[in-house]
């Protein structure tokens, strides 16, 4: 049932949006967060262990059960509503750790469809499971994380009703990246926007050739590179400028490399940059392996809360590979199945081969495990279980 409301709950202090947050979250600005950062460790925790189901690029979902929270534990999707004459407006892009289901508790209401951008996974749990409706801090939870939504729509109406369409363009995707930034999507200024043109012409507003114009003119501008599904900002400020953006993202603290040529095929990729050696690094470094994008963030949350410095996380076992091949490595933490029917052993072998250390991560059993002789975290992943094979791993 959604929440019925009569009265505010009492409060016994000051409500502060950022109760709840992850540590490591702090410094994002607070519309970037993803909402999950705004339950409780108990209700995120219930989210991370639940079972999931699996979008492929296309599909579809109309959510179904109203009464539950959905999360998008990996993938890209947007939520649209279609007129009756068959135009579309995406209302909504969402990425790893955004919640779908929270207005509904309150107005009863299913929530806008969704179509999956790329192969995507949602955890469902019901409501009930999660929060107490009698409970003032759990309505608070809910109204934090409403009145993040409101802020959201918000920005959306002013640049609907306010700004011409490049600037319409430059807030999108800005928007885009500070989000993706908060959930340690971008590198070196650049992410992967699984967006089509139409797609974005959906989102602003206007015809997919004016989208194409105006991407055009802010590449043409030397602000932006988009190609390839690779989005990558070269003006940071410039930008900014153009979309009356309200909070400065911190482009002085990320390394600018807009300067340097472009390769033959005009898209920059993230670099591969050269690791101190293990003398020369005060932390030790951990190789993650995941492709459960939330799960990958939960367990870089507790590596990073015991001192230790990530690489990673990888969502493949290519990008595993590589990353264990350019890094300087001190242990690592695998995941075993990976999407695309991957398995991670190759990668568990390599680093045999080079003495490292390493964990499994799974929630199956496997017969190859027993082979390799390596400690196993058993999924749901909780913190303690991690920091003792962790220990045992590096000590």
């Amino acid at each position: 049932m959604p929440f019925q409301v009569a009265a505010p709950p009492a409060s016994s202090g000051t409500l502060s949006p950022v109760d709840g947050l992850r540590p490591d979250r702090r410094d994002e600005p607070a519309l970037a967060r993803p909402p999950l950062d705004l339950l409780t460790p108990a209700a995120r925790s219930r989210l991370i262990a639940a079972g999931q189901h699996h979008l492929g690029k296309g599909n579809r979902t109309d959510w179904g059960d109203r009464d539950s929270l959905h999360l998008l534990r990996s993938g890209w999707m947007a939520q649209f509503r279609t007129l009756t004459d068959g135009r579309r407006h995406i209302l909504r892009v969402l990425m790893p750790g955004d919640l779908v289901g929270v207005t509904s508790q309150f107005s009863g209401s299913i929530p806008a469809p969704a179509v999956a951008l790329t192969d995507a996974r949602v955890a469902t749990v019901p409501v009930a499971e999660l929060i107490d409706a009698a409970s003032a801090p759990a309505l608070r939870q809910f109204c934090v994380i409403l009145a993040m939504e409101n802020a959201q729509a918000h920005e959306t109406l002013l640049s609907l009703g306010c700004l011409n369409a490049d600037e319409r363009l430059a807030a999108l995707l800005l928007g885009l990246f500070e989000r993706a930034a908060a959930r340690d999507l971008v590198s070196d200024r650049g992410l992967r926007l699984p967006l089509t043109q139409m797609d974005i012409a959906d989102a602003l507003g206007i015809s997919p050739v004016h989208t194409n114009r105006m991407v055009m003119k802010l590449q043409r501008a030397g602000l932006i590179r988009l190609k390839a599904e690779w989005l990558q900002i070269l003006d940071g400020p410039g930008l900014e400028a153009v979309a009356q953006w309200s909070r400065p993202l911190a482009w002085a603290s990320r390394p600018d490399h807009a300067s340097r040529p472009l390769p033959p095929n005009g898209v920059r990729r993230p670099p591969r940059p050269k690791a101190p050696s293990a003398s020369e690094r005060a932390a030790k470094r951990i190789l993650v392996v995941e492709d459960d994008q939330v799960l990958a963030l939960h367990v870089q949350g507790i590596l990073r809360s015991l001192g230790f410095e990530i690489l990673g996380p990888a969502p493949s076992l290519e990008d595993g590979l590589r990353l264990a091949e350019a890094g300087d490595l001190d242990a690592a933490v695998l995941d075993v199945r990976l999407d695309h029917g991957q398995r991670v052993f190759p990668l568990a072998r390599t680093l045999q081969r080079r003495s490292i250390p390493f964990s499994f991560m799974t929630g199956y059993t496997d017969p190859e495990l027993d082979s390799f002789g390596a400690p196993v975290i058993q999924k749901p992943v909780e913190a303690g279980t991690v920091t003792a094979v962790i220990e045992q791993l590096i000590h």
